[in-house]
């Protein structure tokens, strides 16, 4: 590989917000990317200025912010988890008082028994103060702040079943997550400034195919004598399940249908995320936590069954689809991508589709159905999408794994009517991007004149899904029909009744539905007197030294991952992706700057 040098320039910005404003503007630079380096303070007797360094790409920005000495300060630990360390030592250096840190060491972080000094600084003799450390961009990145750089580490040094338990300590499903997870965490790897992030992914699917069994040996909490609820079997139920039963507490997961895995076992194709697995690591965690499993159960009434539990956690998913809105879309042979979906996942069935398949949408579920069609013996599937390839909410990776297999897109298209007969006749109009909508997206904008019609056996509607809420569950829900909760602790609007996943944020990823039950099983912990869950951690007493040798590793070639080839794939249902082995897991975890190195 060619290693090419390349000039670096970079620049200062100094900016000044007054108190009431900091926090949107720490939210701004936080869109933007910026990683909190330090925080430094001067004081002016009377007044005390704040300095707020970021790093934004290759420059830095300096968030001036000043307060009378005698107000306390607000902590940035709610945008900047890691500013806990920083904020703790100014405390202590200038004895002010900073609110709501999210962890307050109470004015000791400097101080060492037995030490002359109260410094951060490692002295040469004598006891050893606490370690500054960073989380690492990679963990602020993912939604649940699972502990990246340390599985990472585990994996790189031979330990990939305590990788696996690490992961599972914030996002109980590593074999799944391992599969289908957007990996939000790859964007902040610095390799991604090379365009070869570490593949955190794949490490993470390795950690599973390295396990013998996924049910480990587990430790669960002297029992609480509390009865909680579970309604709802997809990953942010499971995951809420799964720590309740840790905790201590007797736990009931009540699912409608007759398995566990929600929009996981209906909506994932299982080309990307075997049936089998899925089912082995839910019951699992399930298994390891004491959680009492009903299936076909379907909860109508919530005040009826918190009167048998102490507490009761909904998470029953985005269960309808949205419609075209156009002419003859119940016509015989025009599809939901659900039904689709299910016939194959859930009930093991070829449905005929024919032999051209029209997709009517632009996400990740739409490209699921024409890959799936693909599958079905479909010769030519074609994908119609109203905005351009640059809106296309749908991955860039599963975009060109559906390029591979010859499924076909037409952009700035929409559909205008569908006339039954066999076969149908779809009515499409062109279009053309006008002003931003709500979405901050080009609203599409019809063209006049450029209709024109294609025949097709079978029609997929796939634009999006949508959340409904059974009327007799009395909860409040919000004018798009979702259930609203207090986002701090995810109750609802009935005592004792939480809520989180797509029930409450509309269709989401399977990590952050993890982070939602895990962060519900906290607050109903703490509701019962309880501790709660352990907040991310730093783990200050493990060394990790920042590699010394950056410039090596900045230009090691990222290992891929095998996948079957096209003509392959489309014969049957089996994994495109194919994992990593033990050699190539060591070597893309070696790839790793260690980020979360201590200071």
């Amino acid at each position: 590989m060619t290693v090419q040098q390349f000039e670096l320039k970079s620049k200062t910005e100094d900016i000044s917000a007054e108190k009431s404003e900091m926090f949107n503007r720490l939210g701004e630079l936080k869109a933007q990317g910026a990683r909190l380096i330090t925080i430094t303070a001067l004081d002016h007797g009377k007044e005390m200025e704040f300095v707020y360094n970021f790093a934004k790409g290759m420059d830095v920005v300096n968030l001036h912010v000043k307060t009378p000495r005698k107000e306390a300060m607000p902590s940035i630990t709610s945008v900047y988890p890691s500013a806990l360390l920083f904020e703790n030592e100014l405390q202590d250096l200038f004895k002010i008082q900073i609110s709501n840190i999210s962890v307050d060491f109470g004015g000791k972080l400097l101080t060492i028994e037995g030490a002359d000094d109260t410094t951060l600084v490692k002295p040469a003799v004598g006891p050893v103060p606490f370690i500054k450390r960073f989380y690492g961009r990679c963990r602020e990145q993912c939604p649940g702040m699972v502990n990246a750089p340390k599985y990472i580490r585990q994996v790189a040094t031979g330990d990939p079943q305590g990788a696996y338990s690490t992961v599972c300590e914030r996002a109980p499903l590593p074999a799944i997550l391992g599969r289908v997870c957007f990996a939000p965490c790859q964007e902040g790897c610095r390799q991604e400034r090379n365009d070869e992030p570490i593949q955190i992914r794949l490490i993470k699917r390795y950690t599973a195919d390295s396990m013998p069994s996924l049910r480990r040996k587990m430790r669960v909490a002297k029992s609480s004598g509390k009865k909680v609820a579970v309604v709802g079997g997809g990953p942010a139920g499971v995951g809420c399940a799964y720590f309740l039963g840790l905790l201590g507490h007797e736990v009931t997961l009540y699912e409608r249908g007759d398995r566990c895995g929600g929009a996981m076992l209906w909506g994932i194709p299982k080309y990307r995320l075997p049936k089998d697995l899925l089912e082995e690591e839910i019951q699992a965690r399930l298994g390891e936590a004491g959680v009492t499993l009903k299936t076909k159960k379907e909860v109508k009434n919530l005040k009826t069954l918190k009167k048998d539990h102490d507490a009761v956690f909904v998470a029953i998913g985005a269960v309808d689809s949205y419609k075209l809105g156009v002419d003859g879309e119940d016509n015989e042979g025009v599809m939901d991508f659900r039904e689709l979906l299910s016939q194959v996942n859930i009930h093991d069935k070829t449905p005929s589709v024919g032999d051209r398949v029209a997709i009517i949408g632009g996400g990740n579920s739409s490209i699921d159905a024409a890959r799936v069609a693909k599958r079905l013996g479909t010769s030519k599937v074609v994908m119609y999408y109203r905005r351009t390839e640059k809106e296309m909410p749908a991955s860039p990776h599963e975009i060109n794994g559906a390029l591979q297999e010859g499924v076909s897109f037409e952009y700035l298209t929409a559909p205008v009517k569908i006339e039954s007969g066999k076969p149908l006749k779809l009515t499409l109009q062109q279009m053309e991007l006008g002003a931003p909508d709500d979405s901050g997206r080009r609203r599409p904008v019809p063209i006049k004149g450029s209709e024109y019609t294609v025949e097709v056996d079978t029609i997929v509607k796939a634009i999006g899904q949508s959340v409904v809420v059974p009327a007799d569950f009395g909860v409040e829900v919000n004018r798009q029909g979702r259930i609203v909760i207090n986002e701090e602790t995810m109750q609802t609007s009935l005592p004792g009744v939480y809520a989180g996943g797509d029930g409450v944020y509309g269709p989401s990823s399977v990590i952050e539905a993890l982070r939602d039950g895990r962060k519900a099983a906290h607050s109903i912990d703490v509701s019962f007197g309880g501790n709660g869950l352990p907040l991310p951690d730093l783990e200050a007493d493990e060394f990790v030294g920042r590699p010394p040798n950056i410039d090596e590793i900045r230009f090691q070639e990222m290992v891929t991952c095998r996948e079957l080839n096209a003509e392959e794939r489309i014969m049957g249902f089996g994994e495109v992706e194919l994992g990593y082995n033990e050699d190539e897991a060591l070597r893309e975890a070696r790839r790793c700057w260690k980020c979360d190195w201590n200071e």
